[in-house]
């Protein structure tokens, strides 16, 4: 059935590569280190009625992505290909990174890059690392600033911020591979619809 590709997008050790290690049979290197990652990798969610979702998790962005820092052209221009995009942080700032700045950071790399198309993207957000914050309080506020934080950077998503640990405890996989499945059936219907507009013979 439908395959479709997926792009996460994220700092370097925000966990990319560890969600998508734990939600499909792809082997990336895995390290807690910044730029792991040093090419694409592509794996594929299957589902149990036969669905697929390709997932290609590009290497961590960094602040002046978009002017070619980091090698950021060569790794924005993998993300001009998807059909849509996931955006994850490190809700736990392991790195001593604040994750609602490192979102408007990514935010603003995709913005300034090309013609900025790819902001207006159907996206998921991902907060990763929840198993590191054990006070329930304070892992409610923080994904409530994240979906704000997103909303007011105009990331196209439902104001849902999936709050997941993709490398220890596998909290929230199961509501975001869902979550996955129907975005990336929504995009094909979208896509499906521009092109049947597209290809009408409007002639009498």
């Amino acid at each position: 059935m439908c395959s479709c590709y997926l792009n996460p997008v994220g700092f370097p050790n925000a966990g990319k590569s560890s969600l998508l290690a734990a939600m499909s049979k792809a082997q990336p290197e895995i390290a807690p280190y910044p730029f792991t990652t040093l090419h694409p990798l592509v794996g594929t969610l299957e589902y149990r009625d036969g669905f697929r979702a390709v997932v290609a998790d590009v290497p961590g962005l960094i602040s002046g992505a978009a002017e070619g820092r980091g090698r950021g052209f060569d790794f924005l221009r993998h993300l001009e290909r998807t059909k849509a995009l996931l955006y994850i942080v490190d809700a736990a700032g392991v790195d001593g990174r604040d994750p609602l700045n490192d979102l408007s950071i990514l935010v603003d790399e995709i913005r300034a890059y090309g013609d900025s198309d790819m902001l207006e993207r159907p996206a998921l957000v991902v907060a990763n690392k929840m198993d590191l914050i054990t006070d329930p309080d304070l892992q409610d506020e923080i994904l409530v600033a994240i979906s704000n934080t997103a909303l007011d950077c105009g990331i196209q998503f439902d104001g849902e911020v999936h709050g997941i640990s993709a490398g220890v405890t596998g909290e929230g996989l199961g509501d975001l591979s869902s979550s996955i499945r129907s975005l990336v059936e929504t995009g094909e219907e979208l896509r499906e619809e521009i092109n049947a507009a597209a290809s009408y013979d409007f002639t009498f």
